[in-house]
This record gives structure tokens, C-alpha cells and sequence, in this order.
């Protein structure tokens, strides 16, 4: 019986460790994401490697749904530290902003909305689980907070901007009611770090040599053969060689394997909703494109991991 029972314990305390082993959670305390696309704007283009993007329809619904509770006292605001802030003090201090900004004097019933339309970016802190088997992400939204950014001539850089962020959320709770839904695909950055860096991007490459079908093109079209997989970890590179014979330089071709320590960053696409009566924004992951840092910035390794 004895020796039954301390099986029954080892089994379980493996099984334990092996769920463990599978699942991280992590917090990020502050995630930046752009949802104003100049170029989207005004050029009808959009290119996804370098935008994030919600279009403007949905993007000011989202900041109406909102600055409406905020005015309404439906919601309370503070600062990053937490710190309550009252409706008077930010419509003050918006009316500052956009007198040094343009010279205009808002009148205090339309200081908020005034600024639908500039609200172009969001800073969140959340929490991201891991599943380092199946390669998912879940993610929680613990805060958020609105930024205001105007543009001068819409070149999109930062000289051409300001900036101002409005006030921090913290909703606390998330009710399943009614929700605005944003069908649009949202891009960001995502950094991998410790502890969840090194078993997330093993997992990666061992799906990839697996087969596995949730690895596909960052197009979303299948790979045709094992042998495109494979290509996708070597990398193909010239370098400038002397020549003793000729005594001249010349380019020669190389390769070198990429592995998983290589992977730094992740690109993200998601789609978000916000429940409508607690404010509370929901994140759902839709796939990953794993990314290399060159010189030139970040370069797509040429596997997309749908979730």
C-alpha cells in the first residue's frame, strides 16, 4: 500500500511539473501599440510590415465608446501611478494642449470629444500566458491609456508628431456583455524575454521540423514541401573575399543556420473588442510571424504560426 501510494504521488508530481513546463504566464508592464496609419489615411496603402493600423471607423468608435464613459462619469480615471484624476483637471489640461499646439481656444463642453479623432495610440499593460506546447497566446488586459498624437504634414515621423497620453483605465471587472468588435487586423511588436524566450522559440522551431499545419507562409498560404521549411532556417549571405590568385576582392556566397536564440521579437496580429459596459478591452491573438534584428531593423524569418 505504502509503496502504491508514493507511485500515485511521483505520477502526479511529474504530471504536475509537465503542465507547469507548458505554460507560462508573464506580465509586460507597459505594451505600445499604434492604431493611426497616415498612409492609410490619405494614400489608401497600407504596408503591414511597418503600420499598425484600426481604420478610422472603427478606431474612433472605439475612442467614443470611451471618452463617453469618461465624460459621462461612468468610468474612473487616473494617472500611471494610479492616481484618481477628476474631469475638470483633464479637460484643463487639454484645453492647454491644444492652445500651445494650435493656438485655439476649446470650450470646456468640447475639449473631449474634440480629440476623438487624434486618439492614435494605446499603451497597455497586460498579462501574456505561454503555451509553449501549442505555441497559443492568451492575453489579459490589467490597464490601458488613450494617446492623443497630431501629425503636422503626415510623414509619420517623429519629428512630424505630438504627443499626449489622456489618462490611465483600470477596469475591474470584464463583463460579457455587449461589445464593439474590431474586425480590423491589428500588427505589434511583441519583445521575447526571459524566462519564456528560450522554450517559446524552441517550440517554434520544433513545430517547423515537425510539420506542424499551423506553421505556414507569412502570406497565410500553405509550404508546399518539407524542403521550403528547411530553407527557412539557413540563411543566405555574400561576403567581400581577396583572391591571392588574381590579387583582387570579389563577393562570395555563404550560408549560416538560424536558430532559436536568433529570435528576439515576435510580430503580432490580433483583433480587439471592448465590453461596453465595463471598458474592458480583450486582445485575441490570430497568428505570429517570428523576427530577425538585421542592421536595416527587423526582418521576417518566413514562418507565420497561426493561433
Amino acid at each position: 500500500m505504502g509503496i502504491r501510494f508514493n507511485l500515485i504521488i511521483i505520477i502526479c508530481l511529474i504530471n504536475g511539473f509537465s503542465l507547469f513546463s507548458q505554460d507560462y504566464s508573464i506580465e509586460y508592464e507597459h505594451k505600445r501599440v499604434g492604431v493611426f496609419n497616415p498612409e492609410w489615411e490619405f494614400y489608401q496603402t497600407l504596408n503591414p510590415n511597418k503600420y499598425e493600423h484600426i481604420t478610422g471607423y472603427y478606431r474612433e468608435g472605439l475612442s467614443e465608446i470611451i471618452i463617453d464613459a469618461v465624460e459621462k462619469g461612468r468610468i474612473e480615471i487616473y494617472d500611471k501611478r494610479k492616481r484618481k484624476l477628476s474631469l475638470d483637471s483633464l479637460i484643463n489640461k487639454l484645453i492647454e494642449f491644444e492652445k500651445d499646439l494650435s493656438g485655439r481656444i476649446l470650450k470646456r463642453e468640447e475639449a473631449l470629444r474634440y480629440f476623438i479623432p487624434y486618439i492614435s495610440a494605446f499603451e497597455f499593460e497586460e498579462f501574456v500566458n505561454y503555451n509553449f506546447t501549442t505555441l497559443r497566446l492568451e492575453k489579459k488586459i490589467k490597464a490601458y491609456s488613450p494617446i492623443i498624437i497630431r501629425y503636422k504634414d503626415f510623414e509619420g515621423s517623429e519629428e512630424d508628431r505630438v504627443e499626449m497620453p489622456l489618462f490611465w483605465i483600470f477596469p475591474e471587472e470584464e463583463l460579457e456583455g455587449e461589445e464593439f468588435i474590431i474586425p480590423d487586423t491589428i500588427l505589434s511588436l511583441q519583445v521575447l524575454k526571459y524566462p519564456v524566450k528560450t522554450p517559446y522559440t524552441n517550440g517554434i522551431f520544433q513545430k517547423s521540423k515537425d510539420r506542424d499545419r499551423s506553421i505556414i507562409r507569412p502570406d497565410g498560404s500553405p509550404f508546399e514541401s518539407p524542403k521550403e521549411i528547411d530553407k527557412v532556417f539557413v540563411e543566405e549571405f555574400s561576403f567581400l573575399f581577396y583572391n591571392e590568385e588574381t590579387n583582387m576582392e570579389e563577393f562570395r556566397e555563404a550560408t549560416k543556420d538560424i536558430y532559436p536564440e536568433d529570435i528576439d521579437y515576435m510580430r503580432i496580429a490580433e483583433n480587439w473588442s471592448i465590453d461596453l459596459n465595463s471598458l474592458a478591452i480583450r486582445k485575441k491573438p490570430l497568428y505570429i510571424i517570428p523576427l530577425l534584428e538585421t542592421d536595416r531593423g527587423f526582418r521576417q524569418l518566413g514562418i507565420r504560426v497561426e493561433q
